[in-house]
Protein backbone atom coordinates (compact mmCIF):
# COMPACT_ATOMS: atom_id res chain seq x y z
CA UNK A 1 0.00 0.00 0.00
CA UNK A 2 1.24 3.52 -0.61
CA UNK A 3 0.93 5.79 2.67
CA UNK A 4 1.60 9.21 2.88
CA UNK A 5 2.27 10.09 6.56
CA UNK A 6 2.06 14.22 6.55
CA UNK A 7 4.34 15.02 9.93
CA UNK A 8 6.39 12.03 9.25
CA UNK A 9 9.36 13.46 10.35
CA UNK A 10 8.20 14.06 13.67
CA UNK A 11 8.19 12.61 17.13
CA UNK A 12 5.74 9.53 16.44
CA UNK A 13 6.44 9.85 12.21
CA UNK A 14 10.02 9.07 13.02
CA UNK A 15 8.73 5.74 14.57
CA UNK A 16 5.99 4.73 12.23
CA UNK A 17 7.53 4.99 8.99
CA UNK A 18 10.34 2.62 9.46
CA UNK A 19 7.13 0.28 10.72
CA UNK A 20 5.56 0.62 7.92
CA UNK A 21 8.15 -0.01 5.48
CA UNK A 22 8.61 -2.70 7.30
CA UNK A 23 5.28 -4.16 6.95
CA UNK A 24 5.99 -3.73 3.10
CA UNK A 25 4.03 -0.32 2.28
CA UNK A 26 5.95 2.37 0.22
CA UNK A 27 5.66 5.57 2.53
CA UNK A 28 5.24 9.03 1.87
CA UNK A 29 6.61 11.49 4.82
CA UNK A 30 5.22 15.23 3.56
CA UNK A 31 6.80 17.67 6.76
CA UNK A 32 7.69 21.29 7.06
CA UNK A 33 10.74 19.64 9.48
CA UNK A 34 10.36 22.99 11.40
CA UNK A 35 11.81 20.78 14.01
CA UNK A 36 14.88 19.16 12.02
CA UNK A 37 15.29 16.07 9.93
CA UNK A 38 17.52 12.98 9.35
CA UNK A 39 15.39 11.25 11.93
CA UNK A 40 13.89 8.68 8.70
CA UNK A 41 15.15 6.28 6.57
CA UNK A 42 17.14 7.17 3.71
CA UNK A 43 15.36 8.02 0.45
CA UNK A 44 15.03 5.02 -1.64
CA UNK A 45 12.17 3.48 -4.14
CA UNK A 46 10.08 2.67 -0.42
CA UNK A 47 11.09 5.80 1.22
CA UNK A 48 9.99 9.67 -0.07
CA UNK A 49 10.80 12.73 2.19
CA UNK A 50 8.82 15.89 0.97
CA UNK A 51 9.48 19.20 2.68
CA UNK A 52 5.95 20.59 2.36
CA UNK A 53 3.07 22.62 4.30
CA UNK A 54 -0.06 21.62 5.07
CA UNK A 55 -1.15 24.99 4.21
CA UNK A 56 -0.02 24.49 0.98
CA UNK A 57 -2.86 23.19 -1.22
CA UNK A 58 -1.01 22.42 -4.25
CA UNK A 59 2.13 21.26 -2.16
CA UNK A 60 -0.59 18.84 -0.74
CA UNK A 61 -2.31 18.01 -3.78
CA UNK A 62 0.76 16.70 -5.60
CA UNK A 63 1.97 14.79 -2.30
CA UNK A 64 -1.23 12.81 -2.26
CA UNK A 65 -1.38 11.51 -5.94
CA UNK A 66 -1.53 7.64 -6.23
CA UNK A 67 -1.82 7.55 -2.63
CA UNK A 68 -3.64 4.66 -1.06
CA UNK A 69 -4.20 5.69 2.41
CA UNK A 70 -3.15 8.98 4.56
CA UNK A 71 -1.72 9.39 8.06
CA UNK A 72 -2.53 12.37 9.34
CA UNK A 73 -0.31 13.45 12.16
CA UNK A 74 1.04 16.92 11.07
CA UNK A 75 0.52 19.32 13.56
CA UNK A 76 1.69 21.81 16.50
CA UNK A 77 1.14 19.63 19.83
CA UNK A 78 3.10 21.94 21.91
CA UNK A 79 -0.30 23.36 23.86
CA UNK A 80 1.88 26.32 25.44
CA UNK A 81 2.86 27.10 22.12
CA UNK A 82 -0.89 26.86 20.96
CA UNK A 83 -1.61 29.64 23.48
CA UNK A 84 1.38 31.85 22.58
CA UNK A 85 0.72 31.64 19.01
CA UNK A 86 -2.86 31.11 18.06
CA UNK A 87 -2.76 32.21 14.71
CA UNK A 88 -0.06 30.22 13.20
CA UNK A 89 -1.10 26.97 15.39
CA UNK A 90 -4.99 27.82 14.44
CA UNK A 91 -4.09 27.58 10.62
CA UNK A 92 -2.26 25.17 11.25
CA UNK A 93 -4.07 22.49 13.21
CA UNK A 94 -7.15 23.75 12.17
CA UNK A 95 -7.98 25.60 9.15
CA UNK A 96 -5.61 23.77 7.07
CA UNK A 97 -7.57 20.50 7.58
CA UNK A 98 -11.02 20.81 6.10
CA UNK A 99 -8.89 21.41 2.74
CA UNK A 100 -6.66 18.62 3.29
CA UNK A 101 -9.78 16.34 3.50
CA UNK A 102 -11.63 17.79 0.43
CA UNK A 103 -7.89 17.82 -2.08
CA UNK A 104 -7.00 13.95 -0.40
CA UNK A 105 -10.75 12.74 -1.25
CA UNK A 106 -10.59 14.21 -4.81
CA UNK A 107 -7.14 12.48 -5.04
CA UNK A 108 -9.02 9.53 -4.87
CA UNK A 109 -7.37 8.48 -1.57
CA UNK A 110 -9.24 5.34 -0.09
CA UNK A 111 -8.47 5.94 3.53
CA UNK A 112 -7.88 8.65 5.59
CA UNK A 113 -6.66 8.02 9.70
CA UNK A 114 -6.84 11.40 11.55
CA UNK A 115 -4.51 11.33 14.66
CA UNK A 116 -6.43 12.90 17.33
CA UNK A 117 -6.04 13.25 21.16
CA UNK A 118 -7.83 12.84 24.43
CA UNK A 119 -7.28 15.86 24.95
CA UNK A 120 -10.40 16.51 22.86
CA UNK A 121 -12.56 15.05 25.84
CA UNK A 122 -11.43 17.58 28.57
CA UNK A 123 -11.82 16.96 32.05
CA UNK A 124 -13.31 12.97 31.98
CA UNK A 125 -13.39 10.09 33.79
CA UNK A 126 -13.17 6.86 32.27
CA UNK A 127 -14.37 8.88 29.00
CA UNK A 128 -15.58 6.59 26.25
CA UNK A 129 -16.12 7.29 22.33
CA UNK A 130 -19.85 8.39 23.46
CA UNK A 131 -18.44 10.71 26.10
CA UNK A 132 -19.46 14.36 24.84
CA UNK A 133 -16.11 16.11 23.74
CA UNK A 134 -15.67 19.28 25.60
CA UNK A 135 -12.21 20.13 25.48
CA UNK A 136 -10.68 23.11 27.35
CA UNK A 137 -7.23 23.88 25.70
CA UNK A 138 -6.78 25.30 22.09
CA UNK A 139 -4.80 22.01 20.99
CA UNK A 140 -7.95 19.83 22.27
CA UNK A 141 -10.89 22.21 21.06
CA UNK A 142 -8.68 21.63 17.57
CA UNK A 143 -8.86 18.39 18.04
CA UNK A 144 -12.44 18.21 18.12
CA UNK A 145 -12.72 20.78 15.22
CA UNK A 146 -10.64 18.44 13.26
CA UNK A 147 -12.91 15.21 14.47
CA UNK A 148 -15.87 17.04 13.65
CA UNK A 149 -14.73 17.47 9.85
CA UNK A 150 -12.82 14.39 9.29
CA UNK A 151 -15.94 11.93 10.14
CA UNK A 152 -18.11 13.89 8.53
CA UNK A 153 -16.26 13.33 5.57
CA UNK A 154 -16.32 9.31 5.80
CA UNK A 155 -18.26 7.42 2.57
CA UNK A 156 -18.22 4.00 0.96
CA UNK A 157 -15.04 5.33 -0.65
CA UNK A 158 -13.50 6.91 2.08
CA UNK A 159 -12.53 5.86 4.64
CA UNK A 160 -11.76 8.03 7.62
CA UNK A 161 -10.93 6.86 10.89
CA UNK A 162 -10.00 9.30 13.96
CA UNK A 163 -7.96 7.94 17.04
CA UNK A 164 -7.99 9.26 19.96
CA UNK A 165 -4.81 8.79 21.66
CA UNK A 166 -3.27 9.08 24.96
CA UNK A 167 -0.27 10.82 25.67
CA UNK A 168 2.29 8.74 24.08
CA UNK A 169 5.92 7.99 25.74
CA UNK A 170 8.71 5.82 24.98
CA UNK A 171 11.91 5.90 22.83
CA UNK A 172 11.99 7.90 19.34
CA UNK A 173 15.01 8.44 16.96
CA UNK A 174 12.97 12.14 17.05
CA UNK A 175 12.93 12.28 20.57
CA UNK A 176 10.43 14.91 22.47
CA UNK A 177 10.86 15.70 26.50
CA UNK A 178 8.09 17.84 26.85
CA UNK A 179 5.31 14.74 27.39
CA UNK A 180 4.27 13.98 30.81
CA UNK A 181 6.45 10.40 31.10
CA UNK A 182 9.01 11.41 28.61
CA UNK A 183 10.05 14.21 31.07
CA UNK A 184 9.99 13.08 33.95
CA UNK A 185 11.93 10.46 33.06
CA UNK A 186 14.85 13.25 31.48
CA UNK A 187 14.60 15.47 34.20
CA UNK A 188 15.31 12.17 36.64
CA UNK A 189 18.50 11.54 34.61
CA UNK A 190 19.42 15.10 34.01
CA UNK A 191 18.86 16.50 37.09
CA UNK A 192 18.13 13.66 39.63
CA UNK A 193 14.81 15.20 40.63
CA UNK A 194 10.72 14.74 39.32
CA UNK A 195 8.75 17.94 40.14
CA UNK A 196 5.15 16.56 40.26
CA UNK A 197 2.65 20.00 40.24
CA UNK A 198 -0.37 18.48 41.45
CA UNK A 199 0.04 14.67 42.02
CA UNK A 200 -3.66 13.94 42.00
CA UNK A 201 -4.32 14.87 38.70
CA UNK A 202 -5.28 11.48 36.58
CA UNK A 203 -3.45 11.34 33.20
CA UNK A 204 -3.72 8.72 30.39
CA UNK A 205 -0.74 6.85 28.94
CA UNK A 206 0.24 4.90 25.51
CA UNK A 207 3.57 3.69 24.49
CA UNK A 208 4.61 5.26 20.88
CA UNK A 209 5.30 1.62 20.23
CA UNK A 210 1.73 0.66 20.44
CA UNK A 211 0.61 3.78 19.00
CA UNK A 212 2.47 2.83 16.14
CA UNK A 213 0.61 -0.63 16.38
CA UNK A 214 -2.53 0.58 16.22
CA UNK A 215 -1.78 2.92 12.90
CA UNK A 216 -0.66 -0.24 10.71
CA UNK A 217 -3.81 -2.13 12.15
CA UNK A 218 -6.34 0.19 10.90
CA UNK A 219 -4.40 0.39 7.74
CA UNK A 220 -5.88 -3.30 6.88
CA UNK A 221 -9.05 -3.40 8.72
CA UNK A 222 -12.29 -3.72 6.47
CA UNK A 223 -13.96 -0.29 6.27
CA UNK A 224 -17.13 -1.55 8.04
CA UNK A 225 -15.32 -2.15 11.00
CA UNK A 226 -13.33 1.05 11.23
CA UNK A 227 -15.08 4.03 8.78
CA UNK A 228 -16.63 6.94 10.69
CA UNK A 229 -15.65 5.70 13.68
CA UNK A 230 -13.26 7.04 16.57
CA UNK A 231 -10.83 5.12 18.97
CA UNK A 232 -9.35 5.47 22.59
CA UNK A 233 -5.86 3.81 22.09
CA UNK A 234 -4.95 4.29 25.80
CA UNK A 235 -3.09 1.37 27.77
CA UNK A 236 -2.84 2.68 31.27
CA UNK A 237 -4.33 5.28 33.11
CA UNK A 238 -2.86 6.41 36.00
CA UNK A 239 -2.64 9.77 38.71
CA UNK A 240 0.51 11.78 38.20
CA UNK A 241 2.15 10.82 41.39
CA UNK A 242 1.92 7.38 40.38
CA UNK A 243 3.83 8.04 37.56
CA UNK A 244 6.44 9.54 39.44
CA UNK A 245 6.92 6.75 41.54
CA UNK A 246 7.58 4.87 38.69
CA UNK A 247 10.14 7.23 37.03
CA UNK A 248 11.43 7.42 40.50
CA UNK A 249 12.17 3.71 41.16
CA UNK A 250 13.80 3.43 37.68
CA UNK A 251 15.86 6.05 38.47
CA UNK A 252 16.43 6.39 41.87
CA UNK A 253 15.54 10.49 41.77
CA UNK A 254 13.52 12.30 44.21
CA UNK A 255 10.48 13.68 43.89
CA UNK A 256 9.60 16.99 44.39
CA UNK A 257 5.99 18.20 45.21
CA UNK A 258 4.25 21.62 44.16
CA UNK A 259 1.33 23.15 44.05
CA UNK A 260 -0.95 21.98 41.09
CA UNK A 261 -0.51 24.06 38.03
CA UNK A 262 -2.81 22.76 35.83
CA UNK A 263 -6.61 21.99 36.68
CA UNK A 264 -7.54 18.81 33.71
CA UNK A 265 -7.77 15.65 35.03
CA UNK A 266 -8.73 12.51 32.74
CA UNK A 267 -8.96 8.71 31.89
CA UNK A 268 -10.18 6.88 29.14
CA UNK A 269 -11.32 3.61 28.59
CA UNK A 270 -10.07 1.67 25.59
CA UNK A 271 -13.21 -1.32 25.77
CA UNK A 272 -14.15 -0.48 22.09
CA UNK A 273 -10.85 -0.52 20.52
CA UNK A 274 -10.39 -4.03 22.47
CA UNK A 275 -13.52 -5.65 21.67
CA UNK A 276 -14.09 -3.98 17.51
CA UNK A 277 -10.82 -4.02 17.05
CA UNK A 278 -8.63 -6.61 18.57
CA UNK A 279 -6.29 -4.08 19.54
CA UNK A 280 -4.20 -4.76 23.22
CA UNK A 281 -1.24 -2.89 24.22
CA UNK A 282 1.64 -4.62 24.42
CA UNK A 283 4.68 -2.61 26.18
CA UNK A 284 3.92 -1.10 29.89
CA UNK A 285 4.81 2.29 30.67
CA UNK A 286 7.58 0.68 32.83
CA UNK A 287 8.89 -1.15 30.54
CA UNK A 288 8.80 2.15 28.39
CA UNK A 289 10.81 4.00 31.41
CA UNK A 290 13.38 1.84 32.14
CA UNK A 291 14.07 1.78 28.01
CA UNK A 292 14.36 5.64 28.05
CA UNK A 293 16.79 5.92 31.30
CA UNK A 294 19.03 3.65 29.78
CA UNK A 295 18.78 5.54 26.22
CA UNK A 296 19.26 9.11 28.24
CA UNK A 297 22.83 7.49 29.93
CA UNK A 298 24.07 6.96 26.65
CA UNK A 299 22.72 9.95 24.05
CA UNK A 300 20.99 13.21 23.90
CA UNK A 301 23.50 14.36 26.00
CA UNK A 302 21.86 18.35 24.93
CA UNK A 303 18.65 17.79 25.85
CA UNK A 304 18.69 20.11 28.21
CA UNK A 305 19.32 22.83 25.97
CA UNK A 306 19.03 21.42 22.41
CA UNK A 307 15.29 22.89 21.44
CA UNK A 308 14.04 20.01 18.94
CA UNK A 309 14.52 17.59 22.76
CA UNK A 310 12.18 19.97 23.84
CA UNK A 311 9.57 20.38 21.27
CA UNK A 312 10.64 23.72 20.64
CA UNK A 313 10.66 24.45 16.65
CA UNK A 314 12.40 27.60 14.99
CA UNK A 315 10.95 29.59 11.96
CA UNK A 316 7.77 28.40 11.96
CA UNK A 317 5.44 31.18 10.43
Amino acid sequence: MKVLVPGGCGYIGAMLCPHLLADGHIVTAYDTQWFGHGWLPKENEHMTILKGDVRDKNGFRKACKDQDAIIYLAGLTNNDFCEKEPVVSGAVNRAAVPEILTIAKEAGVKRFIMASSVAAYGDAENATEETPLAPTTPYGKAKKFCEDWALACASKDFIVTVTRSASVCGESSRMRFDLTVNKMVHDAVRTGRIVVNGGERKRSHITIHDICRAYKLLLNLAPSKISGEAFNFVAENQAVIHTARHVSEATGAAIEMRDRSDNRSYTVSGEKARRVLGFEPKKTMKEAIEEMTIALKRKWHDSLTNPTDQNIAAGIA
